[in-house]
């Protein structure tokens, strides 16, 4: 063999080594770029899972929120009318209470002017009626 047939031979190994690295490569690469596609697109999705997860949190808490304000109105307006008729009604019982006030003062009034009335009763009654 001459040393043209050894580079020949050489050269037709290289070439042959060079063919089945381009097809490895041929397969290898889209492998990779389809894994890291994958990959990122996982990742994507745990991102979008914990946003959505997040905004269902917040949206829980605004209804929660709401809930609550709304608890809290209704039961200041239950206080503030509570408080109204409370009041009303130690008005209304300061006026009953004023109006027995004013009829026993009457009452005390014409009790002793009764009690007057008898004694000059009693005495005239003694004075015409002798006692035996």
């Amino acid at each position: 063999m001459d040393t043209m047939d050894i580079v020949s031979l050489i050269g037709s190994a290289i070439s042959f080594i060079g063919m089945i690295f381009v097809v490895y490569f041929y397969f290898k690469n889209p492998q990779i770029s389809a894994e890291k596609k994958q990959i990122q697109i996982e990742e994507e999705v745990k991102d979008k899972a914990t946003l959505l997860s997040q905004k269902e949190v917040e949206n829980k808490a605004s209804v929660l929120e709401k809930q609550f304000q709304w608890y809290m109105d209704t039961t200041e307006r239950k206080f503030e009318d509570f408080g109204k008729r409370l009041e009303s009604a130690f008005l209304l019982a300061s006026n009953h209470t004023h109006t027995v006030d004013v009829k026993v003062d009457k009452l005390i009034e014409s009790t002793s002017s009764l009690g007057l009335t008898v004694e000059k009763l009693s005495t005239i009654i003694e004075e015409r009626i002798p006692r035996k």
